[in-house]
């Protein structure tokens, strides 16, 4: 009995003591700022004719001796702020793309809003940014200690119409202003009954609340951009990263100009001119490019065309797209793998297309590599289409049609995918491979890429080996040894007697 009480106590306290280690690690300490406010003129007017505000977000970590580095897990940031009855309505809120210094662009936060009334801001409006997506924990990105912080992103209130009314209230974070005392000042919200500013780390692997550890302050010194005679640039920002390949230009109107000179091209002296496109409608300050290249660095301005054929260009803008999803794929057709030496009889070409896993399984992307004979691997990058989840279908020119597992396969723009259909039939949808050797393979036969192996994919083999035909890269050389005969026959004549077709939700 006094072994089993001394057991009990022993365990006691190695539990204490696990979770005293717990608590006594130290959480991360931060400054939330917001900062660098700049009310900037797309309307043309010059002098008072500003019509946004601009802004940055910055985290600072401020106890790295003490914590170690700080991992971001969750942020979500709102502010209370003043305006006068019905205005916020007039203002749209934004984050400038690429404007983020994160590693990991699923940091950002979502969908920025204003919100009027709001009955828990004392001055009835606020502005909100949503959460980012939960990153799990070796995902998020590590806060900086170094002055002035990370930058979350760059933000923007904007007047819809006209311009800010720099009379009346022109100032919507400074503290002071007529008609509002000490207790209506724009400030972070902190601590109300609904929703408010927090911030997450991941201290050791749990998703950590710290937003008591921080400080939180709005450094309000506004600067105001100079009106620029030919037009200024608004987005995407200079030296901007992590920008979308599908890209709308945006740029300040030119009350003097008669049209636009819109360039875009792959290097600073516009050499490499991508896009020379002349703008005729002056109210038209958008320009939408689709299909740039990932990981690639543009440059863009516009030039304001005058009625006397003078053309004064803007400043000019780089930013630098997405890294794309990058995909390491492993995959056998079955005909040209021999087990017995674990190779392919040659490196071959794959299509793979990335699918919705929503009916009707639309395809996002697509791509192609050759599949190395000796590790069976071949690297994939999509440009456009997002992080998500989906499906994998791979097309072999004489092989069936193979898709991933149910479920799909989750990717990122930040990590490459890696996807094996060699280890299990359960890798592919349906089952639907062939154990050959040690490996699991794609089946071959389908000659005419119809979804099924049958009758019309074995006789074309059949009268392709009667004729003894020979050559490279033949579709009915299933085994790839550059002569159609008895073996391939035979591979296409088992799968016909087998009934094998594309499988697909």
């Amino acid at each position: 009995m006094n072994k089993i009480f001394t057991f009990i106590f022993a365990l006691l306290v190695h539990t204490a003591l696990s979770m005293n280690l717990v608590n006594a690690q130290v959480q991360p300490t931060f400054n939330l700022t917001a900062s660098n406010f700049q009310y900037t003129d797309s309307i043309g007017t010059g002098g008072f004719g500003y019509d946004a505000l601009t802004f940055d977000i910055y985290i600072l970590h401020t106890n790295l001796a003490q914590s170690g580095p700080f991992e971001f897990a969750l942020g979500q940031y709102y502010f209370n702020v003043k305006a006068l009855p019905g205005v916020a309505a007039d203002y749209t809120y934004y984050m400038v793309p690429g404007t983020t210094t994160f590693t990991n662009p699923l940091a950002v936060p979502r969908n920025p809003i204003v919100s009027m009334p709001d009955a828990t801001s004392p001055t009835g409006v606020s502005l909100r940014v949503n959460s980012n997506t939960v990153l799990g924990t070796g995902n998020g990105p590590i806060i900086s200690n170094v002055f002035p912080g990370t930058r979350v992103s760059t933000f923007r209130f904007k007047k819809k119409v006209g311009s800010i009314e720099t009379g009346v209230y022109p100032d919507f974070f400074q503290s002071g202003i007529s008609g509002y005392g000490t207790n209506t000042a724009s400030a972070w919200r902190l601590a109300l009954p609904n929703t408010f500013t927090k911030i997450f780390a991941y201290v050791g692997t749990l998703n950590t609340d710290i937003s008591l550890q921080g400080t939180y302050s709005i450094e309000y010194y506004p600067t105001y951009a100079a009106y620029n005679p030919t037009t200024y640039l608004y987005s995407p920002a200079n030296n901007s990263t992590n920008v979308p390949v599908n890209v709308n230009f945006i740029w300040g109107k030119n009350t003097q100009a008669v049209k636009y000179l819109f360039q875009l091209a792959s290097d600073i002296n516009f050499t490499g001119l991508i896009k020379n496109d002349t703008i005729q409608n002056i109210t038209d300050t958008v320009k939408t490019v689709s299909g740039l290249s990932t990981s690639s660095t543009y440059y863009w301005r516009v030039g304001s065309k005058f009625s006397n054929g003078t053309i004064n260009f803007s400043s000019t803008w780089s930013f630098t797209t997405l890294p794309g999803i990058v995909l390491n794929l492993k995959l056998i057709p079955e005909g040209i793998y021999f087990s017995i030496f674990n190779q392919l009889s040659r490196r071959d070409t794959m299509t793979v297309f990335l699918r919705n896993t929503a009916s009707p399984f639309s395809k996002v992307d697509s791509a192609k590599a050759v599949i190395d004979s000796v590790n069976f691997t071949g690297l994939l990058k999509f440009s456009y289409a997002p992080a998500g989840t989906y499906f994998i279908a791979v097309k072999h020119f004489n092989s069936i049609e193979t898709w991933s597992k149910s479920g799909g396969v989750a990717m990122n723009l930040t990590d490459t995918t890696f996807y094996d259909f060699t280890t299990a039939a359960a890798q592919a949808y349906g089952s639907n491979l062939k154990l050959k050797g040690s490996k699991y393979c794609a089946y071959s036969g389908d000659i005419n890429q119809d979804g099924i192996i049958d009758a019309s994919d074995l006789i074309k083999v059949y009268n392709d080996s009667y004729v003894g035909l020979t050559g490279k890269f033949l579709v009915s050389d299933l085994n790839g040894d550059s002569n159609v005969d008895a073996s391939d026959v035979s591979t296409a004549d088992n799968n016909v007697y087998k009934g094998v077709l594309k499988i697909t939700p």
